[in-house]
């Protein structure tokens, strides 16, 4: 799974909301502005899925912000109506390896963070 945004990547972020141009911080970084551009991108929508798991630690969309939960696995679980993790209680491993672009880590890890939320409740 994705990794927590740098400190580098965190500065880029920084930077720019500051105010600085794209151009600007990506000659200080070494990076091309689109670069700058999704480093950007990829740090706000990390720190909004990590407010939105403290507001609401079951949310599917959360976890695949912060990296938790592949893209491809969370379009299969929103095909399936599926939004929370508590939505997976009944489903079985074998049910979720079944359905396309699940494979067995991300099955285990939604499991697992299912019984994480259930144990903390």
């Amino acid at each position: 799974m994705r990794q927590p945004p740098t400190e580098r990547e965190r500065a880029i972020a920084r930077r720019r909301a500051e105010g600085g141009t794209l151009h600007r911080i990506g000659r200080e970084f070494g990076l091309t502005p689109e670069s700058v551009r999704s480093v950007c991108r990829r740090v706000e929508e990390f720190d909004r899925g990590a407010e939105m798991l403290r507001q609401n630690p079951a949310s599917i969309e959360a976890l695949r912000m912060v990296g938790e939960v592949k893209p491809s696995v969370h379009h299969t679980l929103q095909s399936r109506g599926i939004s929370r993790l508590t939505d997976l209680e009944g489903i079985t491993l074998d049910q979720m390896l079944s359905w396309p672009k699940v494979g067995k880590r991300s099955a285990t890890s939604l499991l697992e963070a299912l019984a994480k939320l259930k144990k903390g409740e």
